[in-house]
């Protein structure tokens, strides 16, 4: 949730020309050591120019949630596999702030960057058609061409044990080099107040992470990161259904992505 209520003013989150300070020398992630990206087109310096105090405010968010997702995705150490089948591994580990685990799964997937951003972010209104473990999801504001604000409703797990759950959630992307960053983390924030129909659970910083990996395709690292405020149901259960939604959503995408492709295949041959 924002807690930050001191603005340090408009400074992008990248450095000028759209490149971070990050380093690009080889990393790692918990399944393997990856190259470093070739370089890739900058993005242009984002325009700060129309946020106000609390567009402000939401933006520190995105800054810090970012540098969270980036440690979390490439620090290797403490994670344990939780499941790998279907080209899907996810990882899990335990942390101090949640008292849920913290997940991290990847898969890899023969389309371009772009073809991958595209379904992931901006053809957000399509996701409740091929995501079976969402039943609601909508962009209730746009804050810039990098951040906004959105809602979504998440199925009911566990047979029933485990209700819906809804979600406020500030979304922010950017690219450095070859790599995409989509971060999510849970606001409070009056666009949107609570329902009376379901709890509203929370995200710590997580999100999308993707790159172009060595045989031509593209990694998608996603990492889980969420509390669904359930005292009284034991964690087991909870982290067990968690494996299970992460690995369908990941299926669910592969068959959305080829869906995706084929739809530009026909358009390009319809044009031609």
């Amino acid at each position: 949730a924002v807690v930050s209520t001191q603005s340090t003013g408009k400074t992008p989150l990248l450095g000028s020309g759209g490149q971070s300070a990050f380093n690009y020398s080889a990393f790692q992630t918990p399944s393997a050591t990856i190259p470093p990206t070739p370089g890739g087109a900058a993005l242009p310096p984002e325009d700060l120019s129309n946020l106000d105090y609390r567009g402000e405010r939401l933006y520190e968010v995105a800054g810090d949630s970012l540098s969270q997702l980036r440690e979390t995705v490439f620090w290797p150490d403490g994670w344990t596999t939780e499941s790998d089948k279907e080209g899907v591994k996810v990882f899990s580990r335990a942390q101090r702030k949640m008292p849920n685990k913290l997940f991290l799964s990847e898969s890899n997937f023969f389309c371009s960057l772009d073809d991958l951003f595209d379904v992931l972010y901006r053809q957000i209104g399509d996701t409740t058609t091929w995501n079976k473990g969402v039943i609601e999801l909508e962009e209730v504001e746009r804050l810039n061409s990098r951040m906004d604000i959105v809602y979504s409703v998440g199925i009911d797990g566990a047979g029933g044990l485990i209700k819906s759950r809804e979600f406020l959630t500030l979304r922010y992307w950017t690219k450095e080099r070859d790599m995409f960053f989509i971060v999510n983390r849970d606001i409070d924030d009056p666009v949107k107040a609570p329902s009376k129909s379901y709890v509203r659970g929370c995200n710590g910083p997580c999100g999308y992470v993707f790159f172009p990996d060595l045989d031509g395709s593209v990694k998608l690292t996603y990492v889980v990161n969420c509390d669904l405020k359930l005292p009284f149901v034991p964690s087991k259960v909870i982290n067990s259904n968690m494996v299970d939604v992460i690995h369908a959503f990941h299926v669910a995408l592969r068959k959305r992505i080829d869906e995706h492709l084929e739809s530009k295949r026909r358009k390009n041959t319809f044009n031609s």
